[in-house]
């Protein structure tokens, strides 16, 4: 008997301890890293502590965006006191200026681990938060450091800077032209947990700093900015402009963009509020999804920036471009004379000169000052439909800028050589 007991025992134990050593070597070499990252899930907490992005400003220094700290306000429901879920339910909606149902209902769910109260409050309400809780002893409430883009010189360049969503991704403009440079690396925080789930004291913690976005400069010279924002604003106010205002100025030796804007704009802090009171009036007369549909109209005419993302004629203006394309053909030179006699007739279609100026005799340059119709057309006959076309194209007109900003159209309409008829050629 003993010496079956001694076998049976000797059987059992290899049994016992061969299927445990055969489970860990399965655990082992199997599936490591998930049993690893499970283990490291129940062990710690990793918060992300999100980091700043970059600063926009302008040629002068003037700063146009940065990032300010903020605070988010989360909850950990099943580290609270039973004692304590109504009192502090009431005393974060007071707060927070939150609505004390919802807020009580979260803290209700008694297994809920993290649940979001507020993003982004100031420091006076993490201060009271802070507080509060450390009076009455309340745990499980979170205060993390965040961040939130702001715009110091409020209304000011909105269709170029554009704005961000709530995690600080760029929506528009500068911040979704250059997201990825003027975004940062977040850092995180590691806490480790006991066995009950709840934080450790605070010298288990491992903190990994987050790392600021890339600053940006832009060639926009802030005081020429705001010569032009309200020039314009003023211009489209007086002569009551219905589709929005548009002005650029730009260096003219290097083409660098030195003002550009669009009135009227926004204000990239409030960029969803509209600015033009009868349409916002208009919109929240209405309701349900005509409301909604109206809002995101509104909202989509008031971001666009008219100077890249729109068609535009040029009318006189493009008189530069024939002026050039004469004289560097050599049809034309500065003194070369041409006659106004008020108007000039092309395929029998009349073309009368701006303001019904009669100008005579002049020279080119004459024309160019005095911006003479019948004076270019007559330089457009000279030069031709072929070297118009190809003059046109060597000024880039055919294809987009590619200018560092989101929208631009990428398409223009013109006449080619075979499709040009003799107005079209010759016309203002």
């Amino acid at each position: 008997m003993g010496r079956r007991v001694r076998v049976l025992a000797a059987v059992f134990s290899v049994v016992c301890f061969g299927g445990l050593l055969g489970r860990l070597a399965w655990l082992q070499l199997a599936d490591p890293e998930g049993y690893a990252a499970r283990a490291a899930d129940q062990q710690l907490r990793d918060t992300v502590i999100p980091a700043a992005r970059g600063e926009i400003t302008s040629a002068d220094g003037t700063l146009l965006a940065a990032s300010e700290t903020c605070w988010t306000i989360r909850a950990a429901p099943r580290e609270l006191d039973d004692s304590l879920v109504e009192e502090t339910a009431r005393a974060m909606s007071e707060i927070l200026e939150l609505d004390y149902a919802e807020t009580l209902e979260k803290f209700s769910q008694r297994s809920s681990n993290d649940c979001l109260l507020r993003r982004r409050v100031n420091k006076e309400m993490a201060d009271a938060v802070r507080r509060w809780c450390s009076e009455h002893g309340a745990e499980g409430i979170q205060i993390r450091q965040d961040t939130r883009r702001v715009y110091p010189q409020g209304d000011f360049m909105g269709v170029l800077l554009g704005f961000t969503d709530v995690d600080n991704a760029g929506l528009w403009g500068l911040e979704l032209e250059y997201d990825e440079e003027l975004t940062g690396e977040n850092g995180r925080v590691l806490t480790a947990k006991n066995a009950w789930g709840y934080d450790m004291p605070t010298q288990y913690n491992t903190l990994v700093a987050p790392a600021q976005g890339n600053s940006l400069t832009l060639t926009i010279d802030a005081n020429i900015q705001r010569y032009l924002e309200s020039a314009l604003a003023a211009a489209v106010q007086e002569h009551k402009v219905a589709a929005r205002g548009v002005g650029i100025v730009m260096d003219v030796q290097t083409g660098a963009i030195l003002a550009m804007t669009t009135k009227p704009d926004y204000d990239p802090n409030n960029p969803r509020t509209i600015v033009d009171e009868e349409l916002r009036a208009q919109v929240d007369a209405l309701t349900g999804e005509e409301r909604t549909a109206a809002l995101q109209t509104a909202q989509q005419a008031q971001w666009r920036n008219k100077a890249i993302s729109d068609l535009y004629e040029p009318g006189s203006v493009f008189k530069l471009i024939t002026c050039s394309a004469a004289l560097d053909t050599g049809v034309c030179t500065r003194d070369s004379t041409f006659v106004c006699a008020g108007s000039i007739n092309v395929a029998g279609t009349r073309f009368r000169c701006a303001n019904g100026h009669i100008h005579g005799l002049e020279t080119l340059a004459e024309g160019l000052a005095a911006s003479c119709n019948p004076c270019f057309i007559q330089v457009g006959a000279r030069l031709g439909q072929q070297n118009f076309c190809n003059y046109f194209a060597a000024f880039g007109l055919t294809e987009a800028t590619g200018i560092d900003l989101p929208g631009e159209i990428k398409r223009s309409e013109y006449y080619t050589a075979d499709r040009m008829g003799p107005v079209q050629n010759f016309g203002p």
